[in-house]
């Protein structure tokens, strides 16, 4: 009886990666200017715009959609600056969690994750929330 719980538990565990829906895309900024104004600089494979992730982050894929900005906000990056990141928001309020490193917006299932690279670039994670397509506001 364990050998057949270990081997379904251990076919869950490599199978639903696979099969997840869970997606997320990471955008890469880095600074243009003195002022803080970012740009997109292709982070993806084969030089993609973004890198999608799938099925718990173990599937990366380019992705070629940049998505069209609703807010342009400017935060105050970790190294000292200001930064003026171009984010596309969903309509609403969000419940907004800070940390040292990351500022994260979450509209219920689905989560804007602003990251602050040490070296003074950013990176915008869009996650579409467990077992869901993502959808770009």
């Amino acid at each position: 009886m364990r050998r057949i719980t270990f081997a379904l538990v251990t076919f869950l565990v490599l199978a639903l990666p696979a099969t997840t829906r869970a997606e997320m895309v990471r955008f890469h900024f880095v600074p243009v200017d003195a002022a803080g104004t970012m740009r997109y600089v292709p982070c993806g494979p084969d030089g993609a715009t973004g890198e999608l992730l799938q099925g718990f982050g173990m599937r990366r894929q380019g992705y070629a959609q940049t998505p069209r900005p609703t807010h342009l906000v400017t935060f105050r990056h970790p190294i000292g600056r200001n930064v003026t990141v171009p984010l596309a928001l969903p309509e609403g309020p969000p419940s907004v969690a800070t940390r040292a490193d990351r500022m994260v917006y979450s509209y219920g299932t689905f989560s804007v994750e602003v990251h602050f690279v040490s070296d003074g670039s950013v990176d915008v994670i869009y996650n579409s929330g467990f077992l869901r397509p993502l959808v770009m506001p």
